[in-house]
């Protein structure tokens, strides 16, 4: 598996094809994107686990999360009522079609260049 590296404004992350979510849905610069979908990195302390087309970083950490890409960062039912109750929810959100509950306290991201990232299915 071929690893790519890029260089961003958070410094070097790599990368492999298969870490992209949804390759099919960059759209080239100068061509009709009205809900400005751009590529965003999501990564955590030990490297990259979704690159990710979207509109926004919600939608993006949304699709990572139905895709499998965060599930390191799942937390139970029980410990985010607990994180609540002790004032520390504001650390987890609820995301993906089921709403369950990630720890985001390790997760950062980075809008990435708009290019093609991946391999589309259509290759």
């Amino acid at each position: 598996m071929t690893r790519h590296t890029i260089e961003t404004s958070k410094g070097e992350f790599s990368y492999t094809d298969d870490q992209v979510v949804n390759p099919d849905s960059y759209i080239p610069t100068g061509e009709f994107n009205p809900h400005s979908v751009r590529p965003f990195l999501i990564h955590n302390e030990y490297g990259t686990l979704a690159i990710v087309y979207a509109d926004s970083l919600q939608d993006a950490l949304d699709e990572a999360v139905d895709t499998g890409r965060m599930d390191s960062c799942l937390v139970s039912d029980e410990d985010y009522a607990e994180a609540y109750k002790d004032g520390w929810a504001d650390e987890y959100a609820r995301l993906g079609n089921a709403g369950e509950p990630f720890d985001l306290t390790y997760i950062g991201y980075v809008e990435l260049p708009n290019q093609q990232y991946g391999i589309p299915e259509s290759e």
